[in-house]
């Protein structure tokens, strides 16, 4: 089973609202729109806490230092076009205030065609929401 190794932030502002963006997913089955958590992908020579800086910068134009250890990890099964694998994913918890200016401007082509919009979500609003995922960040916020 292959195996993709990600590093993901869980964002935090000063209300305990968590940031996630709205991507859609076509190297998937059935091209799923999800809200997620930024992050991506590690690439060879990287460890998680650098892919996960480039990665912040990328999508949300922002600097930030990682200090500590990882909040959690998971492992989430995806139903690939290409075939099925495991995405297994590092979450790090970073708090920023609200007002954050975000630039959108460093994104990959990819990135630019698959992304929808960005949204600070209180834990009560995405309880009741279906297509928010993993779920189990619900336990970190």
């Amino acid at each position: 089973m292959k195996i993709r190794q990600c590093s993901r932030a869980v964002i935090i502002n000063e209300r305990n609202e968590i940031l996630l963006q709205r991507f859609e997913f076509r190297d998937v089955v059935g091209n799923k729109v999800l809200w997620v958590t930024p992050g991506g992908g590690i690439e060879e020579n990287e460890t998680p806490a650098e892919a996960l800086k480039r990665e912040l910068y990328e999508e949300l134009g922002i600097v930030v230092d990682l200090v500590g250890e990882p909040l959690f990890q998971l492992d989430v099964w995806i139903d690939g076009k290409q075939g099925p694998f495991v995405s297994r994913e590092i979450y790090y918890k970073i708090m920023i205030p609200s007002d954050t200016r975000l630039s959108f401007e460093n994104m990959t082509k990819d990135e630019k065609d698959a992304w929808q919009q960005v949204k600070w979500w209180s834990k009560e609003e995405l309880q009741s929401i279906d297509d928010f995922a993993p779920r189990e960040i619900l336990n970190y916020i």
